[in-house]
């Protein structure tokens, strides 16, 4: 393996690198912002729409739940549309969509809804295409660090969502218009990304060039990236890749439910289902409803331990971007809190425990040590869990094993969203937190039996790492397949561009 060092004279410039993934990664705050902006905007909105008390528990799941199931259509659509797009074109297309969410500012309660469900359509083909466009464009000794952008971006969003409501504060009720100033920076962020990626980072992802027989654009995008004498060896390695993207159009989506396959794909799943029930995404949407009771309804109060929560989560994911290379996936995920020694997944199933325990016994001392509480998980998630499982998913999986896995987040989400009033009404917030606490001790137990350790591994390796664990002995493509599989692309190519010729030469005699 190469050094560190040889390995960063391939690029002709990490910054450049770095800006054009963290633009491509641009669209993950939405996702983050969209969960954590109506926290502090539920009461002044709902006084705007004049729905009283009553309807509040009803319109409120109606409200955020109706998100994560346009991010569910989102990723179905986002799949579709790969077959027939760049990964840069659907970014586009997820863009365009989003910017309808202007229309958010019309102070209708159903309008809201719909637009609420574009939206999380508009997120749900960037959840989906962000990582695999990284995976793409990203080269391979940084994608480990740089596949975690989205993870930080939605914890970024997440901060932005919750510190937007301090204008409430000065502006709210029934007369605010602040509502509509913190319902217009989604589209303000599509805006900026596509136009970023149309004038300054026009870069296709190279094998799908290649794959659509644009072998001089393909060849134009890898020599912005890599220096000219590697430009020959990446191409190669790009004709390799869309051999097997060829190789993946042509086999069945089912064939993901192979055993091979679902060595990896059940770690994305589990890994993204305990991301969503870890009892961090119950917070994010109903703390102002939690921290009202701690608060008896006071604004100033309750916007500051909001903005408190949005805070710790952005502040604590910095700690993970030096480390995720030093610790790896595997610690990262399993130790949620204490970094320099690997104690297990229990410590955020015993904050969510502990949170779960003092509610029964409520008092204003107790009240302040939920908060702490609360505080210490959403830091844990923010620095651990919340990045590491976006990384895993595309880092493990081929296209359609991201797609099935994202897909899958966002229906747990929608669960969640919608059952956590109903369960917080029900189970109260002891039963609640109790729920959460069991499911990360299990995780904590799957964690240390299966996840394997990624640090100094490539994706292939790690890949094979976890077929001989499991006992498959999987070689993910062979010389003489890839060599076919080229020869097949290359027959495509050459019989495209006589047609090509053809149609040149029908204009020049039009002309």
């Amino acid at each position: 393996m190469m050094s560190s060092h040889n390995q960063e004279q391939l690029v002709r410039s990490r910054v450049q690198i770095l800006m054009v993934n963290l633009n491509i990664a641009l669209g993950s705050l939405n996702i983050g912002y969209v969960v954590t902006y109506l926290t502090l905007s539920i009461d002044t909105l709902f006084a705007v729409l004049d729905i009283n008390e009553e309807e509040k528990t009803e319109k409120l799941s109606l409200l955020a739940g109706i998100l994560p199931l346009g991010n569910v259509v989102g990723v179905f659509v986002g799949y579709l549309l790969k077959q027939k797009f760049t990964n840069k074109q659907c970014l586009h297309i997820a863009d365009l969509i989003g910017i309808t969410s202007l229309l958010a500012v019309i102070s209708n309660y159903y309008l809201i809804v719909v637009i609420r469900f574009i939206l999380g359509v508009s997120n749900g083909i960037s959840s989906y295409l962000m990582p695999v466009y990284i995976k793409s464009i990203c080269p391979q000794q940084y994608f480990g660090q740089f596949s975690m952008f989205i993870g930080y971006g939605i914890n970024t969003g997440y901060a932005i969502g919750q510190l937007m409501g301090i204008g409430y504060i000065e502006y709210s009720g029934p007369s605010s218009n602040w509502w509509r100033v913190v319902f217009l920076f989604p589209t303000v962020i599509c805006v900026i990304r596509s136009c970023i990626m149309h004038f300054l980072y026009n870069y296709d992802s190279p094998e799908q060039l290649i794959k659509r027989g644009n072998l001089e654009q393909a060849k134009y995008v890898i020599c912005q990236i890599y220096k000219d004498q590697y430009v020959d060896e990446q191409f190669e390695r790009y004709k390799i890749l869309a051999a097997q993207l060829q190789l993946q159009n042509n086999q069945s989506f089912y064939h993901i439910f192979e055993r091979k396959k679902l060595i990896t794909l059940q770690t994305g799943i589990i890994s993204v289902f305990l991301q969503i029930w870890c009892g961090v995404f119950a917070v994010f949407y109903y703390s102002a409803q939690i921290f009202s009771d701690m608060t008896n309804d006071d604004v100033v109060q309750k916007t500051i331990y909001t903005c408190c929560l949005g805070l710790s989560g952005f502040v604590s994911q910095f700690f993970t971007i030096c480390m995720v290379n030093k610790l790896g996936n595997k610690y990262i995920l399993s130790i949620k809190f204490y970094y320099s020694k690997v104690i297990g997944s229990f410590v955020i199933g015993s904050l969510n425990l502990a949170v779960s325990i003092l509610s029964k016994h409520a008092s204003e001392g107790n009240d302040v040590t939920i908060f702490v509480l609360l505080l210490l998980l959403i830091m844990t998630f923010g620095s651990t869990l919340g990045p590491a499982a976006w990384s895993i998913v595309p880092q493990l999986n081929d296209c359609e094993g991201t797609f099935l896995a994202t897909e899958l987040r966002w229906a747990f989400q929608a669960i969640v969203v919608f059952c956590y009033p109903f369960m917080e009404k029900n189970l109260n917030i002891f039963g609640s937190f109790l729920l959460f606490a069991i499911i990360d001790y299990m995780y904590f137990i799957y964690c240390h039996f299966f996840l394997i350790d990624g640090r100094g591994k490539t994706n292939n390796e790690l890949i094979a790492a976890y077929h001989k664990k499991f006992s498959y002995p999987v070689v993910p493509i062979t010389n003489e397949q890839s060599e076919n599989l080229q020869s097949d692309l290359q027959s495509r190519q050459n019989l495209q561009q006589p047609n090509q010729q053809q149609g040149n030469f029908t204009n020049q005699r039009e002309l």
